[in-house]
């Protein structure tokens, strides 16, 4: 496993969370969103593929040409959903009710069903007003805001969640110190983004945008984020950092691919070549992030 800040702490840390408590259906399995039971059919075997051809890459618009697909099993956003759920089980339950979980990046809201019964005040920030929508009717207080200008006070989230959003911002520093900034003293920060690495961008843009399902251009592989770079800039803000690898489970991946079946999970893996998750905890006593 690699980490930033050593395995002993990551697995110190995951032992204390949320996902200790959840139900398993087989090791490394994640719980599944009531809402995403498989229902493949004739109306998902091409979803997300189309719409997004004719914008550039990277395009917030192009969420609003799926605005659709945020809840469609099978759909375009499979993927997503499944690593809502790995993320969700990072999340340790609330420490006094009404707990404010900072959702940056939330689109339509995936996250919700499975952080339901946690004890937190969900509020998802977003840029793409249509994911927004989907996301409140999901029970997330929605904000329109960039995630490099949270209109959010200091040191405020007892959980900040920053779920597929780093290999998207524009000014990643900016960004990583935004969510630092609004974490609390002792606060959790938990995130995923895709490695900035030859394989990383051959299997997430070369081979995947090939595939049926999967939405092109959704992804620039310029701003792909090297977790040392992450770990470094979390650090900057009093926020130590530990990632390991993830990956989609292989043979429910292909039959999503194939058939719309969405039954896919992400697991834990040692490489972190392609895709990451994070987990760090904000220095206790800390109320206010470098300059």
């Amino acid at each position: 496993m690699r980490t930033v800040g050593g395995a002993r702490m990551w697995r110190a840390a995951v032992g204390a969370t949320r996902r200790a408590a959840l139900p398993r259906a087989g090791r490394g399995a994640t719980p599944r969103d009531p809402a995403a039971t498989p229902r493949p059919g004739p109306a998902a075997a091409r979803a997300g593929r189309d719409p997004c051809r004719d914008l550039p890459r990277n395009d917030p618009r192009q969420y609003d040409a799926l605005a659709d697909q945020w809840g469609r099993p099978g759909g375009a956003f499979a993927v997503l959903r499944w690593l809502a759920a790995a993320r969700a089980a990072l999340i340790p339950a609330a420490r006094r009710p009404g707990a404010l979980l900072l959702d940056l990046g939330c689109g339509g809201g995936l996250l919700a069903p499975y952080v339901a019964g946690l004890g937190y005040r969900h509020v998802g920030v977003d840029v793409t007003a249509s994911a927004l929508r989907y996301a409140a009717g999901r029970g997330v207080r929605p904000v329109l805001a960039d995630a490099t200008a949270l209109p959010v006070a200091d040191g405020v989230a007892e959980v900040v969640v920053a779920g597929e959003l780093f290999e998207h911002v524009a000014d990643l520093p900016a960004a990583v110190a935004e969510a630092c900034r609004v974490l609390a003293p002792g606060g959790v920060l938990v995130l995923d983004t895709l490695n900035d690495t030859r394989l990383s961008r051959w299997l997430t843009i070369t081979v995947a945008e090939r595939l049926p399902r999967v939405p092109v251009g959704l992804h620039d592989p310029a701003r792909y984020v090297d977790p040392a770079r992450l770990g470094a800039l979390c650090a900057r803000h009093g926020v130590r950092l530990r990632v390991r690898g993830a990956r989609p489970t292989v043979l429910p991946t292909l039959r999503w691919l194939v058939s719309g079946d969405d039954r896919g999970r992400i697991v834990p893996i040692r490489s972190t070549a392609v895709l990451y998750q994070g987990l760090g905890v904000r220095a206790a006593g800390r109320t206010a992030p470098d300059g």
